[in-house]
């Protein structure tokens, strides 16, 4: 099947699970100054493209970024294009190399608002450091928005969801019910590993994703019939 148009999987707002792999798999963000400068970047040109961040997390090889675009797909493209470039520019002059530090294509599927399916994969996001063994614990990983949402710690990059506020009348209510969020039983299984979070296109409940792949077959037929 051919791969599904980025038209298709971004909509005007859509929130989205951006992620990509960073060529020949170099570690990219174990060094503190890539790291940075990439939410640097993100915190720079966020508000040009009218993007929310909700949650991120940087691992060695690849970000992964919990997103709305509230200006649709055009804006959400530019939005990376500047952010890849910029990256790309600065890894290249602190490495003395030329070339792209993207590998592929971005991964973005949708995500069905409501049902707290931004909750399961902002701790598919949270738990990513914990599943690669790289760390024993959300808490304990630096580059994360985990302990914004569960300890409120300052973080001027994030955007909160409403999902995020329907956890609690305050805070402190907030903060424990992420917490416990992540009590054993409940992350067990999104510590294996789960493709559906980033290879799928859509992510949401089995009647919204026929409707969404409905609306994708149907672009298809349009344009191949």
């Amino acid at each position: 099947m051919p791969r599904t148009p980025r038209r298709n999987l971004v909509d005007c707002p859509s929130t989205n699970h951006c992620t990509f792999r960073c060529h020949d798999s170099m570690p990219v963000f174990e060094d503190e100054r890539m790291a940075l400068k990439f939410l640097e970047l993100i915190a720079k040109y966020k508000l040009t493209y009218g993007i929310l961040i909700h949650a991120y997390c940087l691992m060695s090889t690849h970000p992964h970024v919990l997103l709305t675009s509230t200006r649709g797909q055009p804006a959400f493209s530019a939005f990376w294009q500047c952010v890849n470039q910029a990256l790309a520019k600065y890894y290249n002059k602190v490495h003395g190399r030329r070339g792209q530090v993207v590998m592929e294509r971005l991964r973005s599927p949708m995500i069905e608002p409501g049902g707290r399916h931004l909750l399961t994969v902002m701790r598919y996001i949270d738990l990513n450091p914990v599943r690669a063994g790289a760390s024993s614990s959300p808490k304990d990983w630096r580059f994360s928005s985990y302990r914004f949402y569960a300890f409120g710690e300052t973080n001027p990059l994030i955007d909160e969801i409403p999902d995020y506020h329907a956890l609690g009348s305050t805070s402190a209510q907030r903060r424990l019910a992420y917490q416990h969020l992540f009590a054993q039983p409940l992350i067990a299984h999104l510590l294996e590993r789960q493709p559906q979070f980033t290879l799928a296109d859509f992510i949401g409940s089995d009647s919204w994703l026929d409707r969404r792949r409905q609306v994708r077959a149907g672009e298809q037929y349009q344009r191949f019939g």
